[in-house]
């Protein structure tokens, strides 16, 4: 394994992390608790150290199941936790004031097993939760209580990101970043380094559609949230990834290695955090630190492909 420095919070974390709202089983289908705590005990032997998780994944549960693997193996996890969506009181729903995060800090701490959460970051909040400034001084008590080490937020648009940036209290940015949705490298990217703030990646495989297993006659269903998805989307994305194959030398031999090859190119991104619902998907995934780099002259030909075709723009989603 491979490791970079989380931006300016100095921890050092695998390049390849894990996601962990597949082994929830309520994001990706449904899901073998026995098999998903293997899925974490092997990615720790893999030397991932970089686990990325939320309350709301499974209402707790993808916390849960990393508690129980962490339990006497603490140190050797930076644990990265998110809140902002209320699932205890009746329904789903945004809730960022600041007695809630402090709540659900708490209840996340419980699951976990831990005193600390290294990273914890704001679950894709609109730009009107962040503009009174209060979401922020709680993330700050937070850290004073020594709950939490460092603020993050998770973000949909680079103009998302760069509010959040420019506030200067956020240490970490979670956006979603992979060879079909380059949106984050052109603006926020930059801004990001400028700032020293360290990048985690999210949904290199597309949500699954950069791993090569679904056509466009796909039927998402169940505990899902890819059901939601419009026909059109699904075709679009298929098409567009078959237009950056096509601008490539060769195709590659493994299309979610390629995926994380890409992501990992850019000097940006501090870790990726692909999930998995099975240890072979583990082990594919951390293949990809005993690769080659991704070429920059690559990097450049899927940045041109994805800029001169405006499809790449159509249909973006919001998880």
């Amino acid at each position: 394994m491979k490791y970079r420095v989380l931006g300016r919070t100095g921890l050092r974390v695998s390049e390849v992390g894990l996601g962990t709202w597949p082994i929830s089983g309520a994001g990706y289908g449904r899901t073998d608790d026995a098999e998903s705590l293997r899925v974490i005990e092997t990615a720790l032997d893999r030397g991932v150290n970089f686990f990325d998780t939320a309350d709301i994944y499974g209402n707790g549960h993808s916390e849960e199941l990393l508690g129980k693997v962490l339990l006497g193996r603490r140190e050797s996890a930076v644990l990265a936790g998110k809140a902002g969506w209320d699932f205890y009181h009746g329904g789903v729903r945004r809730n960022f004031q600041p007695e809630y995060l402090e709540f659900a800090c708490e209840q996340s701490l419980k699951r976990l097993g831990t005193d600390v959460i290294d990273v914890y970051q704001l679950h894709n909040p609109r730009p009107e939760d962040l503009s009174s400034g209060e979401v922020f001084d709680a993330l700050e008590k937070l850290k004073r209580k020594g709950k939490i080490r460092f603020a993050g937020i998770s973000v949909h648009t680079a103009e998302e990101g760069i509010q959040a940036i420019a506030s200067g209290k956020m240490d970490v940015l979670q956006v979603v970043y992979n060879a079909i949705d380059q949106r984050a490298a052109f603006e926020l990217f930059p801004f990001a380094r400028q700032n020293h703030i360290g990048v985690i990646a999210r949904e290199p495989f597309a949500c699954g559609l950069l791993t090569g297993k679904y056509t466009r006659e796909v039927r998402f269903e169940g505990p899902d949230h890819r059901r939601r998805w419009r026909r059109e989307k699904i075709i679009r994305d298929l098409e567009n990834l078959e237009k950056i194959l096509s601008a490539l030398p060769a195709r590659p031999p493994s299309l979610p290695l390629f995926s994380l090859q890409f992501v990992l190119g850019n000097p940006a991104v501090s870790t990726v955090i692909p999930g998995a619902k099975n240890v072979s998907q583990v082990l594919e995934n951390t293949k990809v630190t005993e690769t080659d780099d991704f070429s920059e002259k690559d990097l450049e030909t899927l940045r041109a492909v994805y800029e001169n075709n405006p499809s790449f723009r159509e249909d973006l989603f919001r998880n």
